[in-house]
C-alpha cells in the first residue's frame, strides 16, 4: 500500500495511480470512484486519498484484481442475502432465469456511481465512507425491495432484464430508500457478512483451482499429441516418401 509519507513527495496526486498497482482493465471503475470522490470532497488531493482508502482499505483485497475474486464473492453473498430477505422476488427471478449479477456486479465495483441519481448517490456514499462495504449490501437489497412489486408484475425474462437496466434511476424518494436499507433490512450483523464471505471465498477458490487443473490437463494433452493434421491432408514428409 501507499504510506502516509507519500503525501510529502512532490508528485501530482493522481500520479500515485502508478503506485497502486491497479489493473489497467479496471481503470474505468476507478475513474468513476474518483469522480464521485471529487464531487463529494471538492479537492483533487483529498479525492485521490479517498480513492486510495476505498481501493486499499474499505474494499476487500482482490476487489479490483484481474480475477475480481472478492467482487465475485460479494455477488454470491448478495444472492444469499436476497434469498433470505426477499424470497418472493428471488423465486420470481429464478422462474424467469434472471441472473442479477449482470446488473449488480457494476453496482459494487463503482458503489452505484452509474446507477443512482446524484442526491441519493451522495447520501449512499456518506454512509459507505463511514461504515464500509456493509452499506453497499444494505442499499443493494433496499433497491430491490423498493421496486419489488414492479418487478413481480413483469412476466418475461427479457422484459425483466430491460427494466433492471434503468430501474435504479426511477428511485426518487431518498428517505424511503434509506428507511428500507437501515430498518426493513435489519437484522444485518457484520458477523453474518464475514461468515458468508469466508464460505463463498473458499468455494470460489476451490472452483478456480479445479479450472486451472482442467486447463493444465488440456494443454498437456494437446502438447503431447502434437499439431493436428486436417483429415485428408498429408504432411510434406509423407508426400516425399511416396514419391
Amino acid at each position: 500500500g501507499v504510506g502516509l509519507g507519500a503525501r510529502d513527495l512532490p508528485l501530482p496526486p493522481f500520479a500515485w495511480l502508478q503506485l497502486l498497482h491497479l489493473t489497467p482493465g479496471l481503470l474505468s471503475s476507478h475513474s468513476r470512484l474518483a469522480a464521485i470522490a471529487l464531487l463529494v470532497l471538492e479537492e483533487e488531493e483529498s479525492a485521490f486519498w479517498c480513492l486510495v482508502a476505498i481501493v486499499e482499505t474499505i474494499m476487500p483485497a482482490d476487489y479490483y484484481s484481474k480475477t475480481l475474486t472478492s467482487s465475485q464473492v460479494d455477488q454470491r453473498v448478495l444472492q444469499d442475502l436476497l434469498l433470505e430477505k426477499l424470497p418472493r422476488l428471488m423465486a420470481h427471478l429464478g422462474h424467469h432465469r434472471v441472473d442479477l449479477s449482470f446488473i449488480t456486479f457494476n453496482w459494487f465495483l463503482v458503489v452505484f456511481a452509474d446507477s443512482l441519481i446524484s442526491n441519493i448517490l451522495l447520501r449512499v456514499w456518506d454512509a459507505f465512507l463511514y461504515e464500509g462495504t456493509k452499506v453497499v449490501f444494505r442499499y443493494a437489497l433496499a433497491i430491490f425491495k423498493y421496486n419489488e412489486e414492479a418487478i413481480l408484475r413483469l412476466q418475461d425474462g427479457l422484459e425483466i432484464y430491460q427494466y433492471l437496466r434503468f430501474f435504479t434511476k426511477t428511485i426518487c424518494n431518498s428517505q424511503k430508500l434509506m428507511n428500507i436499507a437501515f430498518n426493513d433490512m435489519n437484522p444485518f450483523p457484520m458477523k453474518q457478512l464475514r461468515q458468508l464471505r469466508t464460505a463463498h471465498r473458499e468455494r470460489l477458490q476451490a472452483e478456480l483451482h479445479e479450472l486451472e487443473q482442467l486447463k493444465a490437463e488440456y494443454l498437456e494433452t494437446r502438447n503431447s499429441q502434437g499439431p493436428a493434421v486436417p483429415e485428408g491432408c498429408t504432411s510434406e514428409d509423407e508426400g516425399e516418401g511416396d514419391a
